[in-house]
């Protein structure tokens, strides 16, 4: 007995290439088409539009056909929707269900999945969500698949970013390798330079801006495609990525971000521990030495004063003792024009939230220069003495402090893990109905939030670790650096950027009528010299 309800139908057909190509003609489009028509013409229903998506993954909602679909279901065009079986709408069981379970029955849609005998008038089928997941399952197969080969190729150290990074080409005898491409590796060059003599990404920007200098973007237009530049101008992010980029040291890395091909989910960041790093894969644009000076340089933050162009030579490396923030450079309104350095937290707070940690710019370079004196001239004439006595310090001082970090990393790991639980298990209570559309967006983005805050917390404690288990091999680098300024004169912000990582400035005190203040130097690889 023919259904009397005349529908208006959707026909809806969908193929991967995946699916093509172990399918074949069987699962084709037209096969698809075909079979549905046929059915719908039986039942004496009426096809209103046939939705098609040619090439798309099963586990992708946001194909173009489907959601033309969608519109015509909330403009109310079409009631009954047909597929030839239930991976055809979907192969993510959740979002799947949520379709058949939830979206479909709430608007009156009666939805057909032919093959699967699977038809919603009939009422509850218990096997639906079983055929959803083992479609779910099919789909992440191939994905592991395709992953797993994809890691095995990078570290092999193959290079399979759909472009090169300005200043290199892909080789072409081998696209998996990179080889230097000299103008694009001139303007690299250039932008380490600029960062080593102490200017900031934005200072660097207005540099290659006024310089017209091409912008990294319209550059692969120009080598790959031929196309004349557009008004574009550098920005401070374009700047940091190029500096930041291992790629310029002769390393690959790879997988660095986590684009899910499964789940369809925003990329997340993953910790450096499981990024893939191989080294010394093609020539290097830029030498070991300047590229830690430029990290140096960036990671402490360099502000020059707002009102000249000259980069202070103090900039970025003073800390207060007491509430960690910088020290601020000022000169004295009067004759003396004296200049000084004083808690950037008591200039902007007051007395309340911490004292003022003044100390002179002359006298405190001359404290750092008769410092590095001290040691340089050790480093010569007694490197072995002062070689154990950095050995001596740096064990007790650097088993503590990882032993510290290693316990917050553990807690930040453990809360991650937690919050991609509960993230599961928002969008389960939202297929379901137990959580509403409103709620599950606020919950969601908090839980999101949180784990992102986490992630890039797990990642500073991790590079930490990293740099005091490097500072154990780099002792004999420090005495060697050192070395170098044996009969220096006078101190420059350059020797501060090879040298020194901060200075701490504790609050002066008066001790037997005598006024003293309390200053550590930390010097680079190797921490404090007691």
């Amino acid at each position: 007995m023919k259904e009397q309800k005349r529908y208006s139908v959707g026909i809806y057909c969908r193929i991967s290439v995946e699916d093509e190509m172990r399918s074949g003609e069987s699962s084709s489009i037209s096969t698809q088409k075909e079979m549905l028509v046929k059915y719908v013409k039986e039942n004496c229903w009426r096809v209103f539009d046939c939705y098609i998506d040619d090439g798309y993954s099963g586990t992708n909602f946001n194909r173009p056909e489907f959601q033309r679909m969608i519109d015509d279901i909330e403009d109310e065009k079409v009631d009954l929707v047909i597929v030839k079986d239930l991976s055809r709408l979907g192969r993510n069981y959740l979002v799947t269900g949520q379709y058949t379970e939830v979206y479909f029955p709430d608007r009156g849609i009666r939805f057909i999945a032919l093959n699967d005998g699977i038809d919603s008038i009939n009422g509850d089928n218990d096997i639906t969500p079983f055929r959803n997941i083992l479609n779910e399952m099919y789909s992440k197969d191939i994905s592991n698949k395709v992953r797993t080969a994809v890691r095995a190729k990078k570290e092999q150290g193959k290079y399979l970013s759909n472009y090169a990074p300005i200043g290199y080409q892909k080789d072409p005898k081998d696209k998996n390798r990179l080889i230097m491409e000299e103008e694009g590796a001139n303007i690299v060059r250039q932008i380490f330079e600029l960062s080593k003599s102490g200017l900031g990404s934005k200072k660097i920007c207005n540099i290659l801006n006024e310089k017209n200098v091409i912008t990294p973007i319209n550059y692969r237009r120009k080598k790959l495609y031929g196309e004349e530049p557009k008004p574009t101008r550098w920005n401070t992010e374009s700047v940091i990525h190029i500096l930041r980029n291992q790629t310029y040291i002769g390393h690959t890395v790879q997988g660095v971000t986590e684009h899910t091909r499964f789940r369809r989910m925003p990329p997340k960041r993953k910790p450096k521990e499981e990024w893939i790093i191989v080294k010394n894969t093609h020539d290097a644009l830029i030498d070991t030495e300047t590229w830690e000076i430029v990290q140096k340089q960036i990671d402490s933050r360099i502000h020059p004063l707002l009102k000249s162009k000259e980069v202070h030579i103090f900039a970025g490396f003073l800390k207060c003792e007491d509430c960690g923030y910088t020290l601020g450079y000022s000169a004295k309104k009067d004759k003396s024009n004296t200049a000084y350095y004083s808690c950037s937290t008591w200039r902007r707070h007051g007395t309340g939230f911490c004292t003022n940690h003044y100390i002179r710019k002359d006298m405190l370079e001359q404290i750092v220069l008769d410092d590095i004196r001290k040691y340089s001239n050790l480093a010569k004439n007694k490197s072995d003495k002062l070689t154990d006595r950095l050995l001596s310090q740096n064990n007790d001082n650097q088993k503590k402090r990882v032993k510290t970090l290693n316990s917050d990393l553990s807690k930040l790991k453990s809360r991650h893990a937690e919050l991609d639980n509960i993230i599961k298990r928002l969008y389960e209570d939202n297929v379901s109905g137990k959580l509403t559309y409103e709620r599950f967006n606020k919950f969601l983005k908090s839980y999101e939030k949180e784990q992102s805050d986490i992630g890039k917390q797990i990642e500073n404690i991790e590079q930490e670790i990293e740099q005091i288990k490097a500072n154990k091999k780099d002792i004999n680098s420090f005495i060697k650096l050192i070395k170098k300024y044996t009969n220096i004169q006078e101190l420059e912000r350059n020797v501060l950027i090879e040298l020194i990582d901060k200075i701490v400035i504790g609050q002066s005190q008066i001790i037997n009528g005598q006024k003293t203040i309390d200053i550590t130097i930390y010097y680079r690889f190797v921490g404090i010299i007691n």
